[in-house]
């Protein structure tokens, strides 16, 4: 049930930032530079974290969807390429805010009032009213944003490690709850006692992925911060880089400039460490040791190596400026992309919370419903799916069928691919198609075998989902002269909708009305 790797097998993870205005060097070699290299090997999730913004600037959003547009700028402009990664903005799925609400449900306050952040903030932003619901609750949205994608880490610098931790706590108390269970005998090494199934895991416990963060001073030797007004963007023109390199603190060494200083405790030499080539490095630092440089030839020279680091990205950002739809499509089509993930994570959360949008596990008196009410599953939550391999389309659709259209009651046991195994040792076979380029007709590919029963699920153009559950009884001698005609061959059928009906059609036999069996799930034995 755990699912922290795409079809392609690479790890996924999952990180974000919020949206604060454009990004300076200190976002950008804390986080973002690191991204960059991490996209070519992972399955990477990036998104911008609006709803957190309003943690804080619930007063004042004017500037938020703003600062979604530079954030996202600066991502694309320093090298996040949405054919390798998804880029997309928190909001935009709302799933994100379906999963932190299921997840207070469960979360005890105490572990909320024990973030250290939490009163850290309140303490440094005392200006603002953040005895909130929401600001309280931030680190569990958080934990929400993580888990609904499943990641296997969680890209992070040495000192966010306790951050996810509250993470990983929240997944295990939902665990506890609603992943299956299993016995682990004592005989075994167990408890004996009933235990969340590993292999099973709804919200699997992401790792931290440590990536380098490197020390990044301000221009007053202080954390770079937008709030210090002491960063340097990486929107900033070269002229506007060494005017603010030139003002930058020397750590208060060298009072005289024939005073010698020490660059590795000096701010300006931290920079040069990330952005100088060696050779300039070892230029400042036996210079700066000896005297035999000025402090601001040492500033010029920092800053020369910064603009030269910020070259490509400010060309990149001129050319998105000037074409602000390719940036707003990226982050559309992240959303799609992101939503349909995160959707396969809430499709089994919602049934084990109840919540599950189908009629699975509810019993009506019999003619309470009228018995021609169509049975449509809306699936437009799934248009990403339509455009991939029909294997992994048809797994898809079957994980999806098995957890969210199958009634609760019906026990059914894997025999191969797409068989499955009824309580009354009945074979039935699920068969997924789309419907065809020219309307109204699905077509199938199945092995040459006998099943007692098929389920035909029917995915439209309209995206939406017929099921038909069909007794063999309807199909039986067909099926028996389309075996023979197969021989090793797969057989391939149709359904088609023609003035209302429904109708499978077997090769060079007449079609059969199979109407009256879409989601008639009654000839599968319950529990």
């Amino acid at each position: 049930m755990t699912d922290s790797t795409s079809s392609t097998s690479r790890p996924r993870i999952l990180s974000g930032m919020r949206p604060t205005g454009k990004l300076h060097l200190g976002n950008y070699m804390g986080a973002l530079y690191n991204w960059v290299k991490l996209q070519h090997d992972y399955e990477c999730y990036f998104f911008i974290a609006d709803y957190h913004a309003l943690t804080t600037d619930y007063a004042d959003p004017g500037q938020v969807k703003q600062n979604i547009f530079e954030v996202a700028v600066d991502f694309l402009s320093a090298g996040l390429d949405p054919a390798k990664c998804t880029v997309f903005v928190q909001s935009h799925v709302p799933q994100h805010a379906e999963l932190h609400l299921l997840l207070s449900m469960i979360t005890p306050v105490s572990w909320l009032e024990r973030v250290p952040t939490y009163k850290d903030q309140q303490e440094q932003l005392r200006e603002k009213d953040l005895a909130t619901y929401g600001f309280l609750g931030y680190p569990l949205l958080q934990s929400a944003d993580i888990l609904l994608y499943q990641p296997r880490y969680v890209p992070v610098g040495q000192d966010q490690v306790s951050h996810i931790e509250l993470t990983r706590e929240v997944a295990r108390r939902f665990n506890y709850f609603y992943s299956p269970k299993r016995v682990v005998p004592e005989s075994q090494g167990g408890t004996g006692l009933t235990e969340p199934d590993p292999d099973k895991l709804l919200l699997p416990e992401p790792d931290v992925l440590l990536t380098p963060s490197p020390k990044l001073p301000g221009l007053d030797g202080r954390k770079m911060s937008k709030s210090y007004g002491n960063s340097i963007l990486l929107s900033d023109q070269p002229g506007t880089v060494l005017q603010k390199m030139a003002g930058m603190s020397n750590g208060g060494q060298r009072p005289t400039q024939h005073d010698p200083g020490d660059p590795a405790i000096c701010p300006v030499g931290d920079m040069h460490r990330l952005f100088s080539p060696q050779d300039v490095v070892d230029h400042i630092s036996n210079g700066c040791r000896t005297a035999a440089i000025r402090c601001d030839e040492c500033k010029v020279m920092a800053a020369g190596s910064i603009n030269q680091h910020l070259q490509p990205i400010l060309q990149r950002r001129v050319e998105l400026e000037r074409d602000p739809d390719a940036v707003w499509n990226a982050l559309d089509l992240g959303a799609v992309r992101a939503a349909a993930r995160a959707e396969q994570t809430m499709l089994a959360i919602r049934a084990v919370t109840g919540l599950s949008r189908d009629r699975s596990g509810v019993r009506v008196d019999s003619g309470l419903l009228p018995k021609d009410q169509p049975q449509i599953r809306d699936l437009s939550n799934f248009k990403d799916w339509w455009e991939t391999a029909p294997a992994v389309l048809a797994r898809n659709l079957r994980e999806l069928w098995k957890k969210e259209i199958l009634p609760s009651d019906r026990v059914l046991k894997p025999d191969a691919e797409g068989v499955w195994i009824t309580r009354n040792n009945q074979r039935m076979y699920v068969a997924v198609a789309t419907e065809s380029g020219e309307g109204k007709t699905w077509t199938f590919s199945v092995k040459p075998k006998s099943y007692e029963m098929l389920v035909l699920l029917c995915w439209g153009e309209d995206l939406a989902l017929r099921d038909f559950v069909v007794p063999q009884k309807l199909f039986l001698a067909q099926w028996v002269a389309a075996k023979k005609r197969a021989g090793k061959e797969n057989i391939v059928f149709s359904v088609s909708r023609e003035e209302g009906r429904f109708l499978l059609n077997l090769p060079e036999a007449a079609g059969i009305d199979i109407t009256d069996t879409e989601a008639n799930y009654t000839i599968i034995p319950s529990n």
